[in-house]
């Protein structure tokens, strides 16, 4: 698997955590006080709960269970329990290589994270997820472009196949969305929305409302075959 777009980077603030997913690996990403993100596997090594249930402390990630804190190395380094002992250096969560690049955290749970370069110029708008295949996704998207703030529809095109990226754009002006798709499991895509920086508030609410509007007849083409499907069993 490639290096994959697993969040927006201005949907994790500073000291916080949240969840990601990568194929088969369950990961909390998760932001310190000094602003660099970490991605590990979303276990404690005490006792297997949920890091993304934790909490971050300046730039120590503790786990929600018994609090054993861990820092940005991944060392486990205090024990509330045990407040004088010294945790073993063995004491560790997997850790996953994470790149924040052009608005986008990439995580790669193989190898060092490798983005694709992107657009200078593009901003975040929204993460969605869709309840179909990446197949279907794409094909909605690809179907479905969005209008700009002059309402002319942008042509889309091919951005990338690995990991699967659309482009929209008006050759008359630097109007430009861009579509990152990532499988975070079966039948469920997450969606990342990016568009040109001098897009106002209001074109990327616009955006926003189509990005609901094309999930939802991607959707609708994942039942239709369920139905079809079982029709024919």
């Amino acid at each position: 698997m490639t290096t994959q777009p697993v969040a927006l980077a201005q949907d994790l603030e500073a000291q916080r955590v949240m969840r990601a997913q990568v194929g088969d690996h369950d990961i909390a990403l998760w932001r310190g006080e000094s602003m660099t993100v970490q991605a590990w596997a979303n276990r404690c090594p005490h006792r297997g709960m949920r890091l993304s249930h934790g909490f971050v402390r300046s730039d120590s990630l503790a786990c929600a269970y018994h609090g054993w804190q861990y820092n940005c190395q991944a060392q486990c380094h205090f024990i509330p329990a045990h407040p004088e002992l010294e945790p073993p250096a063995t004491i560790k969560p997997v850790v996953f290589s994470v790149v924040e690049q052009q608005g986008i955290l990439w995580v790669d749970t193989e190898r060092t994270a490798r983005p694709i370069a992107l657009p200078d110029a593009c901003a975040g708008v929204r993460t969605i997820a869709l309840k179909c295949s990446i197949a279907a996704a794409v094909d909605a998207f690809t179907q479905n472009s969005p209008k700009n703030e002059a309402s002319v529809e942008l042509s889309s095109r091919e951005f990338s196949t690995e990991p699967r990226i659309i482009s929209y754009v008006d050759p008359d002006s630097v109007d430009s969305v861009l579509v990152l798709f990532q499988q975070s499991a079966a039948n469920s895509v997450n969606a990342h929305i990016l568009a040109d920086s001098n897009w106002s508030t209001k074109g990327r609410i616009a955006l926003s409302r189509w990005c609901e509007s094309v999930r939802r007849k991607a959707e609708n083409t994942l039942t239709d075959q369920t139905h079809r499907d079982s029709s024919d069993a």
